[in-house]
Formats: C-alpha cells, structure tokens, sequence
C-alpha cells in the first residue's frame, strides 16, 4: 500500500484473498430495498406508484437499487471473466449461478400457483397458450402472465415483475463473452476506452431529451447496462479507487442529488459506483442467520410473487405494505434459505468440475496493458 495514497480497493482485495468482504451482504441489502419497495407498490397499483415516484425525494429511494444491482455484477463478473480467461468456463458458471433457481421459480409459478389461484378451470389454464409461453422466461424471453392468475390485484396479472432485469443481465453476460473471445476484457486501456464511449452515448441520449427512467422512476434497461459497465471499469482500476468514509459521504449526497434531477442521472451512477466499491470493500454486519448463505438471488427471485398471493388473499381493508412487508418477508426469506440451500448451493459445487483447482475468490493474475 502507498502510505502517501491511502488504502485502495485494490490493498483490500489482496488482504481478503482477491474476495471484497462486504458483496455478499450489500446484495443481501439491495434485495431487500426491493423487496420493501415492492411490498408497498403492489398494493398500490401502477397508477399511484407513479404518482409516488414523481416526487424527486422518492426518487432517491426508487432509482438507485437496481443500478447498483448491476455495478455489483458488473464488478464481480470482470473478477470472474479475468479469473477463468474462458468464454464457455465463464457462461457455465453464470448459468450455474442463475438457471437453476429460476427454473424452479419459474416451474412452481406454473404448475403450483397458477393452478392454485387461477379464475380459469384447469383445463382452460393447461391448454392456454400463456402457460407455455411462461416457461420462456427461463431462456429471458420475458413473460408476465399466466391464464387467469391475480387478475384483480392492484398490479393485475403480474405474476413476477423482477423478471425483466433477465435480459439486460443476459446482454451484459453477452458482451463481456465477446471482449474475453477479442482480449478486450484483459486491458485495462482499450476496455476504459469502451466504457468512456458507453458514456458518451448515453450522456448524448439523455441530453437528446430521451429519459433513463420509466414512468416508475426505475433506471431502464440502457441505464442497468451502463452500471454494469461503470462495475466492470471499477474492477479494472482497482488499484485506483482509494477507500474512504468521507468520500463515501460525497458520494452519497451527489447522488441523492443526481437521482432527484433525471438531467443528472449519469452523475448519479458515477457516484454508485464508487459506494457499490466502498461498501464491498467494508465488512458489513448482519444477523448470524444470515451469512450462512447468499440469500439475495433467492429474495429478488421469489420475492414478487409470495407478495402477489399475500395481496390476493387479503381484504380490501388490509392491502397494505406494512402488512405485506411483516408477512411476505420472513416468508420469502424462508424460502430463498431454501432455495439456497438445496438448489443454488448444490449446483454451484459443479464450478470445480468445470474448472478443476478454481478458486473464487482468488487474486487474478496483473491486466495486460494496464496503464
């Protein structure tokens, strides 16, 4: 460590064996920011969380959770990429880590709760081309509707909202493929040089007039991407980004706020980047319940659903998002353990089958043509 320029992301990532300490609680965190948010928007319906994300100070608490999503993958997913130096080692270890709970998400909302819940027969449910096209998710070919299923909640026929962050996920799985096949994904000059024209061109759409938010004030697809971007360029200049808490409250009040003024959006991303940086670099504390396992896939993935039939199963008089939320998330966290432990867990041991030796959290080798 340079005593002169402070502890870096880097000085951390090498006394922690090439793993940041606090990722797998901040991913923890950030699914539960959503799973709050959304405990009170499907009670709501679509037409007043718009009104609710209007007000730019919700937008501070809305905009930012999925981003930053994506900066933590785009950040670990370059560790990964640099680590394994293959394309396919690398896609079998993302379908490893996504395929199997989202296929049992996607089967038990099929052939469990569609069945269970549905206004239509059976027979009318099987034979509806809905339900086919339902397992099509799997592949992110998004599908949000099952026959007949929470046709008169507030956020009507919504089976699983989260789904929609599949493809922009799958597309930036894509990308980083292609600079790992053309050794882009190795230097750390020519991938800036990508990430400074990603910039440009999303700094000329929004100054176009174009919106990176949807009417919800959730960053849309463009914007997710370009958060995974910003998380691939932090890893590679790892060694760059000192670690500090005063800068992290810079940060912090940059982008509230950026996030408040959509003019200001990418501002706003610059600014999460560094905090995804800080806080995984930080030794986060949870409850001891919860570092047995990596929970948040399992909380995101389940999480909308188990909501839905809690609001379809409530009166009128008590749709409400405390309820939702004092109900729905012990209840999602007890599956997502679940999920964990006897589908996600089990089937990322294969990852050593795959690549004999591999270490995850093992300190790549040095980036060609750094600068």
């Amino acid at each position: 460590m340079n005593a002169g320029r402070g502890v870096t992301a880097a000085d951390i990532l090498d006394d922690n064996r090439g793993a940041g300490p606090g990722f797998d609680a901040l991913r923890l965190l950030l699914s539960l920011w959503v799973f709050v948010l959304h405990s009170f928007a499907v009670c709501w319906g679509a037409e007043f969380a718009g009104e609710f994300a209007a007000n730019p100070l919700h937008r501070i608490i809305i905009t930012p959770v999925l981003p930053m999503f994506f900066i933590v993958s785009g950040y670990l997913v370059t560790g990964s990429a640099i680590r394994t130096k293959s394309i396919l080692t690398f896609l079998s270890f993302r379908a490893l880590r996504i395929a199997p709970a989202l296929v049992v998400e996607v089967t038990l909302s099929a052939v469990v709760l569609g069945p269970w819940l549905t206004e239509k027969s059976l027979s009318e449910y099987f034979t509806d081309p809905l339900f086919i096209k339902y397992f099509l998710n799997i592949t992110g070919s998004l599908h949000f509707f099952l026959p007949g299923l929470f046709a008169h909640n507030p956020v009507n026929g919504i089976v699983n909202l989260n789904l929609w962050t599949l493809k922009p996920e799958f597309y930036c799985y894509l990308f980083i493929s292609l600079l790992i096949f053309s050794k882009l994904m190795f230097s750390r000059k020519y991938f800036s040089l990508l990430g400074l024209l990603a910039l440009f061109a999303a700094a000329a759409y929004v100054v176009g007039g174009k919106n990176l938010q949807n009417f919800v004030a959730v960053a849309d697809w463009k914007f997710l991407i370009l958060g995974f971007i910003l998380g691939c360029s932090a890893y590679h200049w790892n060694d760059r980004i000192v670690v500090t808490g005063g800068r992290a409250m810079i940060a912090v009040l940059v982008a509230c706020l950026a996030f408040a003024y959509p003019p200001l959006i990418i501002l706003g991303l610059f600014a999460a980047t560094y905090l995804v940086v800080y806080l995984g670099m930080r030794r986060l504390y949870l409850p001891g319940f919860l570092r047995n396992g990596d929970y948040s896939y399992g909380i995101y993935l389940f999480g909308f659903p188990i909501q839905q039939t809690l609001v379809y199963f409530l009166p009128s008089e008590f749709t409400n998002g405390l309820i939702v939320l004092v109900f729905g998330l012990p209840l999602t966290l007890a599956v997502a353990m679940f999920s964990w432990n006897f589908v996600e867990k089990p089937t990322l041991k294969l990852k050593n089958r795959l690549k004999p030796g591999y270490d995850a959290a093992a300190r790549p080798a040095p980036l060609v043509a750094a600068l």
